[in-house]
């Protein structure tokens, strides 16, 4: 009996032992493991390493870097859960931040980042051991750093195409305007991505609760921009943004998204010049808009028809534009008192620039059409003169036609009366006078394209020139300058007369020389003219100017005309810039038949009313001897004017 007792009593305490030794154990582990600095003994290492996805991956964790981190005082297990004992399974679940950050993920699960392809949280906030407060200047999230890592994505080409985003490099565009520059300037008052977008709930914009939603916007802007947010909502736009018509101006739509610049500077959408035309006048001079809100038509052409808009398109700064009368923020309809533009204050607001302006102002419409209707007599006026123009200069073009014509045909007696010499051949007057009609008319239609609006071509208007007829005509022309060019091209390089033509104008540095004696004999520096050959380097420069720039006209003009086949064979950038060159050398050739053709043979005083010799190809012995002593002599000697009448042979 005392045995058994005994064994019992044995057994029990053995038991006793056993549990002890048990409990000690899982003791030790669980210290071991709540233990950071047991973690550390391996991850410590710089060469530790293991795999992730089959990844073989880094798993060294700095100490000095994690002694910093917000999440410094956690133990590892309060991340890693499913570490049980030491040493761990090398296959760890996935650490999820919403362990603690629950209300995080909510707000996520409606965020424009939901989802697998959105960014994670180490992405935004850094490497999970070494995640910094929002408020340490080097944590990804600090006010100046959190552009950097919101365009990390926002800037990269693979997620804009694959998103087909509206607004690529919205980074790129940030960091030019005047938020990212004040920012970088050190004002911790500039606004970075996440004010304006949010953080954690940055919503879709078609949700009524993201802060860049329509209604929103005036709010999200408003949080630094307080004054100019108050006057906003209390104005017309405001009022109308507030009721949800999403035609109404809203901060966005005038002063831009992303880069958003001083109203000082030009790229700003706001700026002095911008302001009126593509600002206010993007919306004002739209035709379903002013219908739509029944406001009148044409106050945006009225205002460029005025001397405001015109000395504004003159580059004027001390205008009125729209702000100087309407005012930035507060814009209220003119029925308002408080209004800048109402009957009660339009003194005050014009007397700004005009000091000591009367009521007087009040009786006069602005931005108004003056019509029949409104039964003002001014409205007669355009209707009065255009027709007056008309007829009086008509009539004066046609009175001094006629003595034109009179003196015209006074000269072609006076000099079939002299012994002449037959300068030019028939081919080559037809030649010229075809080119004469070409240009005038190529000059005429072309330009009447880039100045539709001015005063000559409304005239034209009103003899049928529409733009089918402009165009018609200006092709035609086209086509027959080349034609004619390419028949000339041929007669100077394949006939004999042609090819001494060539050589005649081919530039020498004799031409130089009569160049400075030429000015110096005007300048009375010298006694004698130079004595020209057949061309002067008068008329040889103008016969390589307009070699030059018919092919310049004639190559750019067709890649116009076929703009088509013109992009199969070539970058769009070329056909601009050959749209560009076009446009120049129109301007070029048109000024240099004016200023130096047209005075070598009409206005100077040798030549006027005009010389006869571009329709006759004449020119009288005493003239040749004059302007081209050298040619006058060696015809001389060959007794080609022996009797002053002897032409050229047509080749």
């Amino acid at each position: 009996m005392k045995i058994r007792t005994a064994v019992r009593l044995f057994a029990a305490f053995a038991a006793l032992v056993l549990v002890s030794l048990v409990l000690h154990s899982t003791q030790a582990i669980a210290q071991d493991v709540d233990d950071n600095q047991s973690c550390m003994e391996c991850h410590g290492e710089q060469d530790i390493v293991g795999e992730i996805d089959g990844v073989e991956t880094s798993m060294f964790i700095n100490p000095e870097l994690n002694s910093h981190s917000i999440h410094a005082e956690f133990a590892c297990i309060d991340c890693h859960d499913d570490i049980g004992e030491l040493p761990h399974d090398e296959a760890l679940k996935k650490v999820s931040c919403t362990q603690c950050h629950d209300d995080v993920q909510e707000e996520l699960t409606l965020s424009v980042h939901k989802g697998a392809e959105g960014p994670t949280c180490v992405q935004c906030h850094g490497e999970a051991h070494q995640i910094l407060p929002a408020h340490d200047e080097n944590s990804p999230v600090e006010l100046f750093n959190v552009t950097n890592t919101c365009g990390a994505c926002h800037s990269e080409d693979n997620i804009i195409r694959h998103y087909d985003t509206d607004a690529p490099k919205m980074e790129s565009l940030y960091r030019d305007g005047i938020h990212a520059r004040q920012l970088t300037a050190g004002n911790k008052n500039a606004p970075s991505c996440v004010n304006c977008h949010g953080y954690h709930s940055i919503l879709p914009l078609n949700n009524v609760r993201s802060k860049t939603n329509f209604s929103n916007v005036a709010q999200t802007c408003g949080q630094c921009h307080t004054i100019e947010r108050d006057q906003f909502l209390e104005s017309s736009h405001g009022i109308s943004a507030t009721d949800g018509h999403k035609d109404a101006p809203i901060c966005t739509d005038c002063h831009g998204e992303h880069a958003i610049f001083r109203t000082e500077d030009d790229r700003s959408p706001v700026s002095f010049f911008q302001l009126s035309d593509n600002t206010c006048g993007r919306c004002h001079s739209s035709i379903v808009i002013n219908e739509k809100y029944q406001i009148s038509g044409g106050k945006v052409d009225n205002y460029f028809d005025s001397y405001h808009g015109l000395a504004l398109q003159g580059g004027s700064k001390k205008v009125a534009i729209c702000s100087s009368c309407h005012g930035n923020h507060l814009i209220l309809p003119s029925s308002n008192p408080r209004s800048t533009v109402s009957p009660e204050r339009l003194v005050e607001t014009c007397g700004t620039c005009h000091p000591g302006i009367s009521k007087n102002v009040l009786a006069a419409p602005i931005h108004s059409d003056v019509t029949l209707r409104s039964e003002y007599i001014v409205a007669w006026v355009p209707r009065i003169y255009i027709p007056l123009i008309i007829l009086i200069i008509g009539g004066m073009l046609l009175h001094n036609g006629v003595i034109i014509w009179a003196l015209m045909k006074e000269k072609f007696r006076k000099e079939g009366s002299q012994a002449s010499y037959q300068r030019f051949t028939g081919f080559e007057i037809f030649c010229h006078v075809m080119l004469t009609i070409t240009f005038i008319m190529l000059a005429i239609t072309g330009f009447a394209l880039l100045s539709p609006n001015s005063w000559w071509v409304t005239m034209l208007s009103y003899a049928g020139f529409t733009e089918y007829i402009r165009a018609f005509l200006h092709r035609v022309a086209g086509a027959s300058m080349i034609v004619t060019s390419v028949l000339y091209g041929g007669y100077m390089l394949l006939t004999k007369r042609g090819r001494s033509e060539t050589l005649a104008f081919m530039p020498v540095p004799k031409d130089i020389v009569h160049f400075w004696q030429h000015m110096m004999f005007y300048l009375g520096r010298r006694q004698e003219p130079p004595k020209f050959d057949r061309y002067d380097y008068t008329e040889k420069m103008e016969f390589w100017a307009l070699i030059w720039g018919i092919i310049i006209m004639a190559a750019t003009g067709l890649i116009l005309w076929f703009p088509i086949l013109a992009f199969e064979y070539m970058p769009k950038w070329l056909i601009d810039i050959a749209e560009m060159i076009h446009y120049y050398e129109a301007i070029l050739a048109t000024l240099a038949i004016i200023v130096w053709h047209f005075f070598f043979v009409i206005f100077h005083p040798e030549e006027y009313p005009m010389s006869v010799t571009w329709l006759n190809g004449k020119m009288t012995v005493n003239h040749l001897k004059h302007r081209h002593p050298l040619e006058y002599e060696r015809l001389k000697k060959q007794n080609i004017i022996e009797d002053g009448e002897a032409s050229p042979k047509e080749e």
